[in-house]
């Protein structure tokens, strides 16, 4: 039994991480305890509206954190937590991590990171003194020249034309702002890949594909997690769905199903979709078909939650499925 600690990836601000628990069996609620290993102090909750990052509370006595649901997936027990434990610990803090009583030595690590902008809300604020300044000397305008009728008038033109170079001048100036506000519209819409590129050749699309059935692929997905982008996990996925691998089907019903969860695929590479229980079901059942038995009680649960259902699509999988 062993201890891993994984950042959330639906979280990229930070301040969330996971507990991955190896060959574990824990009850469905547990509870946490986090003592420094060098102190023996244990970290304390601190009741607060948000949480600050930082300035982590450290007492003598022991004290727990939760209660946290458990998740469940390929024999090992998931946990997530918050900024209330995140935000308090440093990069490389050798700590002792208690969950439902079983301790864990580990060291924090540098890829779960506090939520960032939350520091020093609601702290005292430096002042800068305000220097008094010498006031300023009064200007003196020359008086306004005396201007005759007669240069009055000949000076109309001149003002006319220069009113309509400011004209001018603006219509440019506002020709010119439109266009770069559309031009930055659409720049902004276009799509970002903000998908971290890993050094892990081995979890590349090429040499997962190389694996040959999808079976092993999946298990290497699930083995490089972080290292596969989601667009990676999705086409092997996609690719052996399409050839009618039961395996690979079943997958996609449970990314569809909001009750289940396959914590590798969707936590960690982040390869996740909406909860839509009427294609979970179509994909369940065609797994049933393809040969999967796993799947049968997925068909089963699904249409639990699709009975009664007032939506078409939903009163449509049903029929079609579940009847």
């Amino acid at each position: 039994m062993s201890l891993v600690l994984h950042p959330d990836p639906q979280e990229p601000t930070g301040g969330y991480g996971f507990l991955e628990l190896t060959g574990s069996s824990l009850p469905d609620v547990v509870t946490l305890a986090v003592q420094d290993a060098y102190s023996e102090r244990w970290l304390t909750p601190v009741k607060e509206a948000r949480v600050e990052v930082g300035n982590p509370n450290w007492q003598p006595q022991k004290s727990n954190f939760g209660p946290y649901g458990v998740l469940r997936h390929d024999g090992a027990d998931w946990v997530r937590i918050g900024p209330d434990i995140v935000n308090k610990l440093e990069e490389y803090t050798p700590l002792v991590i208690e969950v439902d009583g079983r301790a864990f030595s580990v060291n924090w690590p540098d890829t779960i990171p506090p939520r960032a902008g939350l520091a020093g809300l609601g702290g005292l604020q430096t002042a800068q003194p305000k220097l008094a300044s010498a006031p300023e000397p009064e200007v003196k305008r020359p008086p306004e020249p005396v201007v005759s009728p007669k240069s009055k008038m000949d000076t109309a033109p001149q003002k006319r034309s220069k009113l309509w170079l400011w004209v001018l001048l603006l219509l440019l100036a506002a020709a010119g702002a439109a266009a770069w506000f559309w031009s930055r519209e659409e720049s902004v819409s276009l799509p970002i890949n903000t998908t971290p590129v890993s050094n892990n050749e081995s979890c590349g699309l090429t040499a997962l594909n190389a694996l040959g059935g999808f079976a092993a692929q999946l298990d290497a997905l699930r083995d490089c997690g972080a290292d596969v982008s989601p667009d990676t996990a999705l086409e092997l996925i996609e690719d052996a769905a399409r050839t009618g691998d039961s395996l690979a089907l079943r997958v996609f019903g449970t990314l569809y199903d909001g009750e289940q969860l396959d914590p590798r695929i969707e936590n960690l590479i982040g390869l996740s979709f909406a909860d839509d229980p009427a294609r979970a079901v179509e994909y369940y059942a065609r797994a049933v078909e393809a040969g999967d038995t796993q799947a049968k009680s997925h068909v089963t649960a699904t249409c639990d939650r699709l009975k009664g259902s007032s939506q078409t699509l939903e009163k449509g999988a049903y029929d079609d499925f579940c009847r």
